[in-house]
């Protein structure tokens, strides 16, 4: 054959070089249709095939009308797209593993913090304590939490992380200030629990709720607050700030739509 005759295409060639120019042309290339699509069953040319979803399932598929086999557009075997299921799966089991460990361990060190801190000793009111063998000796009297540096400083860097790292994992509500709200109810609920705990362990007389008790509360509310609402903001200028435009603007969309339910609805297309 001479060198300068041209080779006839095929039908099929033909056929995808024209869909692809097409869609080219007329803008975004439909998803399945990127690359020539053969039915795995028969080997039938399925490229340009309408996509159509059946009555058993809402998986968007060609269906071959040489021998009607139903072939899913990611073209992944059934072995990878079960793989692939378990995976995700795992990765689901995961999160909701370690979400359940993180509240629950560090709702559990509130209660510690409510323990340890609702009540402190009066070294210079000594009171004589008589044992039950027939001696005595002098030990400092309990008293109330009095405010002071030490526990401003651990309720408040304590409450601002965990509300900023809660609401971080919530992040299919909305409102921060409403997630900061409900964690520092549910914090302030766990040191009450502590001090009461507290009380009934050393049977103290009289009650864990003075003045500055309260305002340890109050505050530790006010920082969860502060933390749940500022935390979003925070993120969107660090991830501007230390990724690409492109990227970042992905990534927040993708945190955004975990919110309005987009994200599940991506995944059944």
């Amino acid at each position: 054959m001479p060198e300068d005759q041209a080779i006839a295409p095929t039908r099929a060639g033909t056929f995808t070089q024209h869909r692809v120019g097409h869609a080219g042309t007329a803008g975004k290339v439909r998803l399945g249709e990127e690359l020539p699509i053969f039915c795995e069953k028969c080997g039938y040319l399925l490229h340009g095939s309408p996509q159509v979803r059946c009555q058993h399932c809402d998986i968007l598929q060609f269906h071959c009308p040489e021998c009607g086999h139903h072939q899913p557009i990611n073209t992944l075997r059934p072995a990878a797209q079960r793989i692939l299921g378990r995976l995700r799966a795992y990765g689901l089991g995961f999160v909701v593993f370690f979400k359940i460990n993180f509240f629950l361990w560090l709702l559990f060190a509130w209660v510690a913090m409510g323990h340890e801190w609702s009540y402190t000793y009066d070294y210079r009111a000594l009171q004589r304590v008589t044992v039950s063998g027939g001696g005595s000796y002098s030990a400092p009297t309990v008293a109330q939490m009095t405010l002071n540096l030490e526990n401003i400083l651990a309720f408040s860097l304590f409450a601002v992380p965990f509300a900023m790292v809660s609401r971080m994992l919530l992040l299919r509500w909305q409102r921060g200030w409403l997630i900061g709200l409900v964690l520092g109810a549910a914090v302030c609920i766990m040191v009450v629990l502590g001090a009461l705990w507290r009380q009934w362990e050393r049977e103290i007389p009289f009650g864990p709720f003075g003045h500055d008790f309260v305002c340890i509360l109050a505050l530790t509310m006010a920082c969860c607050m502060a933390g749940g609402g500022l935390i979003w903001p925070l993120w969107c200028g660090l991830v501007h700030l230390f990724l690409p435009k492109g990227t970042a603007a992905a990534l927040l969309d993708w945190q955004r739509s975990l919110a309005t339910g987009k994200a599940e609805a991506l995944v059944r297309e």
